[in-house]
């Protein structure tokens, strides 16, 4: 009995033994797997799926991610429609609303990655307003200076056809000699 009692032990102690082997083989495999995209490739990533569609196209697609925004606010879905609004086709273009979803971004993301493309996507939302009220100014200007010159052209023509009526009338003859 004492051998099945040695052999009973030592199946015991290998078990144990492997137990613990696969104890520290178990911690090492659990580990979670990053595949290391983070927001802003996703984001990018979809945005380059549909930005070279045709403009019909990125209206569906601009449609789809509403209804999804609207269902679930989170950052993933507001950053893929933001990014359509900025650069997707005239048709879906939309640089206010682009602007105000970012102005809502509360909290900010956690990657520096995903951090620095909101704050690079303001800065030129901003400076595309900026752009845009500078050509509205400029616009205005050279609206109110062709009216100017059309008013001037109007006076320059009433001029012209009045010189021309005082030359064509009959001068009688300037008698010589007072006679």
């Amino acid at each position: 009995m004492m051998p099945k009692r040695m052999l009973a032990l030592l199946l015991l102690l290998a078990g144990l033994n492997a137990c613990a082997e696969m104890q520290q083989y178990r911690t090492t495999v659990l580990t979670p797997v990053i595949d290391g995209r983070s927001g802003a490739d996703i984001w990018l990533e979809s945005l380059h799926e549909v930005r070279d569609r045709s403009p019909e196209k990125q209206q569906d697609a601009l449609d789809d991610w509403e209804k999804a925004f609207a269902g679930n606010p989170d950052i993933n879905n507001r950053m893929r429609l933001v990014l359509l609004l900025t650069l997707g086709s005239e048709q879906v273009r939309d640089i206010r609303g682009a602007r105000r979803l970012l102005d809502d971004v509360d909290p900010l993301p956690d990657a520096v990655a995903d951090r620095e493309l909101i704050v690079i996507l303001q800065q030129m939302l901003d400076e595309q307003g900026q752009s845009n009220r500078k050509l509205s100014i400029l616009w205005k200007q050279v609206t109110e200076q062709n009216r100017r010159i059309e008013e001037l052209e109007q006076q320059l023509q009433a001029l012209t056809t009045i010189e021309q009526n005082i030359q064509n009338r009959d001068i009688p003859a300037v008698i010589e000699n007072g006679q």
